[in-house]
């Protein structure tokens, strides 16, 4: 394709600047099932994507002099570019209780000069349990535990560094959180 606009976080302001690729390639492909009974429910997905471009035709002030040269004959990888994502997930309701776990698995984006390299792959583990409760006078109420990153593994969605990548970002760390819903 002609014209690929892409964003980047140029310099230590968190604010996107717009540029144009030349050229850009984009193609990638989705599995995704998922089952359910009454009481069982399960998904999976997996993707696999490929997204490049060559020649930056605007905004070449944001960038090093040295890697505008490459990208002008080179086609590289884009910042938001994991070759394979993947997410599982399962729930059970057993009577007023509704117990679940999910997954989310990340190969890595991409970093350093002209996104030649990536990041580490890293995995997710979540799990809940919600319980609904029947208040007199008040009605029906749903409480719910969650378990965000249960292994608490540490890991950077971004380090930095790539093609209009200023900051690090990382996933979340360990954590539990408790909701009420009210049903009306």
């Amino acid at each position: 394709m002609k014209d690929l606009q892409a964003e980047g976080q140029f310099g230590n302001a968190l604010i996107l600047s717009a540029f144009n690729y030349a050229e850009g390639r984009i193609c990638g492909v989705e599995l995704t099932t998922s089952y359910h009974t009454e009481h069982l429910s399960t998904c999976t997905n997996l993707a696999y994507s490929s997204a490049k471009g060559r020649e930056v035709v605007t905004g070449q002030f944001n960038f090093d002099p040295d890697e505008l040269d490459y990208i002008a004959t080179h086609w590289v990888h884009l910042d938001h570019e994991q070759r394979w994502a993947g997410s599982a997930g399962i729930s059970y309701r057993w009577a007023a209780a509704t117990f679940s776990a999910d997954a989310v698995y990340g190969s890595g984006l991409r970093r350093g000069f002209a996104n030649t390299d990536n990041l580490p792959s890293y995995l997710q583990i979540n799990l809940a349990v919600g319980h609904d409760f029947n208040v007199p006078g008040f009605g029906k109420l749903n409480g719910r535990l969650s378990l965000v990153n249960g292994l608490d593994r540490s890991y950077q969605l971004r380090d930095g560094s790539g093609i209009g990548v200023g900051a690090p970002q990382f996933g979340p760390r360990r954590a539990f959180y408790v909701s009420v819903r009210k049903e009306y």
